[in-house]
């Protein structure tokens, strides 16, 4: 596909999928509806707006908050639908209510209480990053899906860096997200010192990249206590250069584990950004030809899921494979004991692919 091609297309996608309009329900349209509400807090690095939004530029210092979104009932696990005029609670996501708070430390004690009325062992938090061309509510409301998804209990927590949230500005998000590096380091120290006893990270596309800098920003600075508790990585469709992965991976030594890496043959967007804007291959859409097969990184190819025109967030959208990952700690606890131990908890839906290290999920 020609440069042209991918532009319009994507942003016909865009403009469909990110439509404006009213965003907030209320507690009692919730409860009518039968919906859910997922309480998540949050850190961001955008600017605070005159009318206390979190806005598209980069910000001086750090806002703190709180969103609760409410999940409609009845959908399709994947979906995210917006409304266009009015929020309608059994069709939309939206939010209940919204709070910035007046400091970090006012972040920290929402958080410790959170973990105080989980029992010692499950006191974890998740931590969500989105990726390039997003807005704020529209990373918030996707890690919502995906957290309800997928049956998520430990505590959510987004990281929101400024995106210009317009195709175009490709640059000016890859600058931001780098921007955004030691704001993500201290969301991660402050969840621990909120007492989270472990932090699993979630980033999806660009935003893997931010996550893989802070790492390695952590490993330069030699603090291995705070890289001890991160329990887990997760990075959906990475928009890495193949061989800086491979650099920040030794740089960063000892990975988080599990480490997982899911990526897709069909994923178009990083197919156009390695022809097109940077000319090599990016991990997200790897052939899995053993390409990382020495570094202790598990690869999982999600091709064969792969509906969509783009095929760029397939792990967090298909509804057949978030059926599979619904049962995310039994599945990445079976990646120690590799390919037999995959095969025994998921028989129908995994094969070994070169080595235990790479998979490909077939729909079988």
């Amino acid at each position: 596909m020609n440069r042209r091609g991918f532009l319009t297309m994507t942003s016909s996608l865009a403009l469909s999928a990110c439509a404006g309009g009213a965003r907030t329900v209320s507690l009692s349209d919730v409860n009518r509806a039968g919906g859910s509400i997922v309480p998540i807090l949050v850190v961001s690095s955008r600017n605070v707006n005159s009318d206390g939004s979190l806005g598209s530029k980069r910000g001086e210092s750090l806002a703190f908050g709180r969103y609760d979104v409410s999940v409609p009932p009845n959908r399709k696990a994947g979906n995210v639908r917006f409304g266009t005029f009015r929020a309608n609670a059994r069709k939309h996501f939206a939010t209940v209510s919204n709070e910035l708070f007046p400091s970090e430390a006012t972040f920290r004690s929402q958080l410790k209480a959170q973990f105080l009325s989980r029992r010692a062992g499950r006191r974890n938090a998740v931590v969500f990053v989105h990726g390039y061309n997003t807005g704020y509510e529209d990373g918030l409301f996707r890690f919502a899906q995906f957290y309800s998804d997928i049956g998520l209990n430990d505590v959510p927590v987004h990281y929101s860096w400024p995106s210009a949230e317009k195709l175009l500005r490709y640059g000016y998000d890859r600058d931001s997200m780098l921007f955004a590096r030691d704001g993500f380091e201290t969301t991660i120290r402050s969840v621990l010192a909120a007492g989270a006893e472990r932090i699993v990270i979630v980033g999806h596309s660009m935003g893997t990249m931010l996550i893989m800098e802070t790492l390695r920003e952590l490993a330069i600075a030699g603090d291995a206590a705070t890289r001890a508790r991160i329990g887990g990585v997760i990075l959906v469709s990475p928009d890495i250069d193949v061989d800086v992965f491979r650099s920040q991976a030794r740089r960063i030594g000892t990975l988080p584990q599990p480490f997982v890496v899911f990526s897709s043959k069909r994923d178009r967007v990083l197919k156009f950004a390695a022809n097109e804007i940077y000319g090599n291959t990016r991990v997200g859409a790897l052939q899995l030809d053993g390409e990382l097969s020495d570094l202790d990184v598990n690869v999982v190819d999600v091709t064969d899921y792969s509906r969509g025109v783009l095929g760029h967030d397939t792990a967090i959208t298909s509804p057949a494979f978030l059926k599979i990952i619904g049962n995310m700690r039994a599945f990445s606890e079976s990646f120690g004991a590799g390919a037999s131990r995959l095969s025994d908890d998921l028989p129908s839906s995994f094969m070994a692919v070169q080595d235990a290290d790479h998979f490909d999920v077939g729909a079988f």
